[in-house]
């Protein structure tokens, strides 16, 4: 297997593995890496449909995170609980009944080979695979583990073992894991802490300790994130509430797709009604879909007095496959396909809904037409999403009065949906994904794994696919990026530069302490970038730098290496100008703002300050763009 791989490991179930896989992907696709998810077996009723059947909502996500096509073989093995009585196994996207009714230790022999056979295929594909355990990597009762040890032995993994602060003894947590790891420890680069919030400095004395017994570093800890997104597991998901009008989601004890209503968070106050009394007032009632609806039928009964009240009050009600199937005449399943016999359903929709061993898998969408009342503001708009259900007898789309029933999963995370239901539209999934990486990039030492994973800049002139890998040809001319010492002057020009850029470094480790600094600046910088160490002719290291993008870090020893040598900072700060003018390039060029502060103390020292003062404003005066960063926070100017 070519790709380098990385397995997320936990303390345990919903200590954030999807979350961070999923931030991890995402950075690796901004340093221009061909990354992929992989969980080799995923036990969730949340799901997607995608090209070759179905997959787990975590990994569809991940694969959205990685920009890459989802792919059933990302989670080849998905077991979907039917109650307390079984699962359904779906292999490769496809239900195996004959696997679905094996006892749970007689389809171990059945999983392997499916899952290696992904693993591998997926391995010659991409650059980086991004692997998420499931649960704990020692329950070691169900040692040697598929999901955890073995699929990293297989993938030749190194990994990160995570803990949740917010549920307490973290440390505790991520100590006696590693104490029960065994031989299997040498995998790990290091741990993580997800979830925290309060003062960090009450926290970090624990890093030392853990690094101290363990020989492990600590990456850093993740804020608590206010962030809304697909959740894998509904149950552990507690929406955040907006302005909007009150939403009930009717949670039944066989609840699933819910990951589909992240968008009210932002939209609406969502609330998960256990009761009728949580469901009061609310403007809306959802039914989701539902893995077992004969099961849930007799939970739904005590609402529907509810429900009726709701619909003769003009009330609009959203039923959703399952959910749709418990409000029909009744649901019949003479073959057993989920619980055998007849139910009588609760009667507000004229239809009988059969179940077919035939699941219906598939991509769907619809054009609205017809609706009245509530829903008529749909109508005229096209939505897209995704049928995932053995019950037949429903049109895709039917209203009855103020309730409209779909086998359409995924209505509400259409945009135009969003707007004509709420007057407004949730952030799209790619500005919040966006918003995670940005945090795993400030809070965790990204660096460690860069190099540890031995990701390296592409020595070819060009990236992977040559131009056509590369981002649209920035536009040219010169940005400017001004502030103190430590104000993320560097971290700015990496995030204005992208993946890849060749970077001019103007530093000389003329000291120990120098050298440090030049180290740590290499290990912050994206692997996929050029680097060319020129400390005094910008002109010429501009003419051999390969990428469109050119980073100059940075002008302010640049003016110290030239007054040393004797020559005239200005003159060659106007051929440099002049070169930037003619090379096609976008040059973004840091320097410091030194003019701010304490007047020197000597002649050479006032000289210098203004010097760059000078160098300062000539190259402001050409930029098309100069930025001031004070704190982290640029200003434009």
């Amino acid at each position: 297997m070519k790709a380098k791989a990385l397995i997320i490991w936990g303390t345990g179930s919903g200590v954030g593995k999807s979350l961070i896989t999923a931030g991890l992907l995402r950075h690796f696709r901004r340093l221009g890496l061909r990354a992929a998810p992989f969980k080799a077996q995923n036990m969730s009723n949340h799901s997607r449909v995608v090209a070759g059947g179905e997959m787990a909502s975590a990994q569809w996500l991940q694969a959205v995170a990685a920009g890459t096509e989802p792919d059933p073989r990302m989670n080849p093995i998905l077991i979907k609980p039917m109650g307390l009585e079984g699962s359904q196994v779906v292999v490769l996207g496809r239900v195996d009944p004959l696997l679905s009714r094996l006892p749970w230790k007689e389809r171990r022999p059945h999983l392997e080979a499916p899952v290696r056979e992904a693993l591998e295929a997926l391995g010659k594909e991409f650059d980086v695979l991004v692997l998420e355990g499931a649960g704990s990597p020692v329950e070691r009762n169900l040692w040697p583990d598929l999901p955890n040890l073995q699929v990293a032995e297989w993938a030749g993994a190194q990994a990160l073992l995570v803990a949740d602060v917010d549920q307490g003894g973290s440390l505790a947590a991520l100590y006696g894991t590693w104490a029960l790891l065994g031989e299997h420890r040498e995998r790990l680069l290091g741990f993580v802490l997800n979830k925290f919030r309060g003062d960090i400095r009450l926290l970090e004395p624990a890093y030392r300790l853990l690094e101290g017994w363990t020989g492990i570093p600590v990456l850093g800890t993740l804020p608590m994130l206010p962030l809304e997104l697909p959740e894998e597991d509904g149950f552990r998901h507690h929406p955040r509430k907006s302005l909007g009008p009150k939403v009930a989601i009717l949670r039944y004890p066989h609840a699933s797709n819910l990951d589909e209503f992240w968008p009210l968070s932002e939209l609406a106050q969502p609330v998960h009604a256990r009761t009728p009394e949580e469901a009061q007032g609310a403007e809306l009632l959802i039914l989701p879909g539902s893995r077992l609806p004969a099961k849930d039928l007799a939970w739904l009964q005590g609402f529907l007095p509810l429900l009726r009240a709701h619909l003769e009050a003009g009330k609009p009600v959203l039923a959703i496959c399952g959910g749709a199937e418990m409000l029909a005449q009744a649901i019949l399943d003479e073959e057993g396909v989920e619980v055998k016999g007849v139910f009588p359903g609760l009667g507000l929709l004229p239809f009988q809904v059969r179940m077919l061993r035939e699941k219906t898998v598939r991509p769907a969408g619809v054009v609205f037409r017809g609706l009245s009342g509530f829903w008529a503001r749909l109508n005229g708009l096209r939505a897209q999403g995704y049928e995932i259900h053995h019950g037949q007898g429903i049109p895709l789309v039917h209203q009855e009065g103020p309730l409209l029933a779909t086998w359409l999963h995924g209505l509400l995370e259409n945009p135009g949906v969003q707007r004509a239901l709420f007057g407004q539209e949730a952030r799209a999934l790619e500005a919040v994904l966006d918003q995670l990486a940005d945090a795993l990039e400030e809070h965790l030492d990204l660096a460690h794994l860069h190099r540890h994973l031995g990701l390296r800049p592409n020595p070819s002139p060009a990236p992977r696919g040559k131009e056509e890998s590369l981002d649209p040809p920035p536009p040219p001319g010169l940005i400017l990026l001004l502030g103190g010492a430590k104000s993320g002057k560097s971290r700015h020009a990496q995030r204005l530069a992208g993946p890849w850029a060749t970077l001019i470094a103007t530093a000389e480790a003329r000291d120990g302490e120098m050298a440090e600094r030049i180290a740590c600046h290499r290990a912050e910088r994206p692997p996929t970038w050029e680097t060319l160490e020129e400390p005094l002719d910008l002109v010429e290291a501009l003419k051999r730098a390969r990428y469109p993008t050119v980073v100059v870090d940075c002008v302010t020893l640049w003016v110290s290496n030239l007054l040393e040598r004797d020559r005239d900072p200005l003159a060659e700060a106007r051929q440099f100008l002049e070169a930037v003018s003619s090379s096609g390039k976008r040059v973004i060029a840091i320097s410091n703002e030194v003019g701010m502060g304490i007047v020197p103390a000597n002649p050479l020292a006032r000289r210098y300050r203004d010097l760059l003062g000078e160098v300062n404003a000539l190259l402001a005066k050409a930029a098309q763009e100069v930025y001031l960063l004070i704190a982290g926070r640029p200003l434009k100017l």
